[in-house]
């Protein structure tokens, strides 16, 4: 029998990417050869936020601060899966 996954609402913290850049390279799959798309960035971050409000979850925003280009990972350190927490291992 398998196990049934119930919906639920989430919260999720979210920087806008309006000064995201990569200035430096600090693993493997970052590269500063190529400029990012702001305007790209910008709308797939609204498509994003704009989906999970849809879907009825809670989105709270934290303001860019200009000068710290990789501000956009707000909360990128760890996720929250049915009350386990599953943290992210950088290299």
């Amino acid at each position: 029998m398998t196990e049934s996954r119930v919906p639920r609402r989430r919260r999720f913290v979210v920087c806008e990417p309006r000064h995201f850049a990569v200035q430096y390279a600090i693993n493997p799959w970052m590269s500063t050869g190529r400029p990012v798309d702001v305007i790209r960035a910008l709308d797939q971050w609204q498509a994003l936020v704009g989906t999970y409000r849809a879907h009825g979850h809670t989105v709270d925003t934290v303001a860019p601060v200009p000068g710290l280009p990789d501000m956009v990972f707000a909360a990128n350190c760890a996720v929250v899966v049915e009350g386990r927490v599953f943290g992210s291992l950088f290299h």
